[in-house]
């Protein structure tokens, strides 16, 4: 009997630890800027389709070219939204340790363009994935 106690006990301390998810903040950051900035485009720019990405799990090598391709758009239009979404996918890559260089060998360029609000919802999508499963 005592060990059902024991065993019951320590049940109940460890299922709410694998039911919450783990938030990042600079990743919760970037769905604010996300939805703010959406909010504000209204001139049409196409990027890189990364719906493989995320159809595939929305891994590391989704973050990294997310990040390649903001980083791109943003040099090229002096968007403050788009610079602070691409800083805060930056302080999330180093302080995760991802070589985005290495990453990005794998990944094959994508043949289909689409309009930028399109890869933000897929950005914002995928930061909750990886909120929720605890990446």
């Amino acid at each position: 009997m005592m060990t059902f106690v024991l065993v019951s006990t320590v049940a109940l301390l460890i299922s709410p630890c694998a039911a919450n998810p783990i938030y990042n903040m600079n990743l919760n950051n970037i769905i604010d800027l996300v939805q703010e900035y959406s909010k504000t485009l209204n001139e049409t720019f196409y990027v890189e389709d990364v719906t493989d990405l995320v159809e595939s799990g929305c891994g590391d090598n989704f973050i990294c070219k997310v990040h390649e391709i903001l980083e791109n758009h943003a040099t090229k239009q002096q968007k403050y939204k788009e610079k602070e979404i691409v800083r805060n996918l930056k302080v999330f890559i180093n302080g995760t340790n991802l070589n985005c260089t290495e990453v990005l060998k794998t990944v094959p360029k994508a043949r289909t363009e689409k309009p930028i609000p399109a890869l933000l919802e897929n950005l914002k999508i995928c930061i909750q994935k990886r909120n929720f499963n605890g990446k």
